[in-house]
């Protein structure tokens, strides 16, 4: 169980750097106390229906009789890291230009919007896997991680909205700790489930 608990929260924070990001400039954008609330409950929101489309789809995924093939999901999310870490797309400035066009009478529906186009893809890549492999006992106690997790990151996202060192670390060390994240993940399924024991076993 503590294995399956401390991979759940190495998961979720693999995927928070870039959201953390895109928390900062919704934070920097909407100051009012109300803002912030739709701010919050959309992230909440968005996040929860990415693990709900992802735990759906591990549902279906368990039903794959051989183990060692649902580990081949593992290259999955190294292959997003890969492709993020040499990636020269800034997903900051889509997110500024996405802003600058909001109805600000629909923040909540924005939010949720933005976590599901500039975080679906990653997210879904580290939870699918992880979910697949997981054991669905421990469900209730991987959600209160996941959400203990982004109650943190909303909280910093909030307070250091204005703190520029905050921008500078992010933007000079996100990849590198997003890449090393989804890496080790996609390695850990890829063991776990036994794919590369059997793939070298063909050798």
């Amino acid at each position: 169980m503590v294995e399956t608990l401390l991979t759940a929260l190495t998961s979720y924070i693999g995927t928070t750097s870039d959201y953390f990001v895109v928390l900062l400039l919704l934070f920097a954008q909407f100051r009012t106390q109300p803002q912030r609330q739709a701010i919050m409950w959309g992230a909440y929101l968005g996040n929860a229906l990415l693990v709900f489309v992802a735990v759906a789809i591990a549902l279906l995924l368990k039903r794959v009789p051989e183990e060692w093939v649902l580990g081949l999901l593992g290259f999955v999310p190294i292959a997003m890291g890969l492709q993020k870490f040499f990636s020269s797309k800034d997903e900051g400035e889509e997110v500024a230009e996405k802003l600058a066009r909001l109805d600000k009478r629909k923040i909540v529906m924005t939010v949720i919007g933005l976590t599901a186009v500039t975080c679906g893809a990653d997210n879904l890549a580290l939870y699918i896997p992880y979910f697949t492999m997981a054991n669905f006992a421990y469900l209730p106690a991987i959600l209160v991680i996941f959400i203990i997790v982004l109650t943190v990151v909303i909280y910093l996202a909030k307070k250091f909205t204005d703190f520029a060192p905050v921008h500078r670390l992010m933007n000079k060390y996100g990849d590198w700790i997003q890449l090393i994240i989804y890496v080790l993940l996609g390695s850990y399924v890829l063991f776990d489930a036994g794919t590369i024991q059997h793939l070298l076993s063909l050798l």
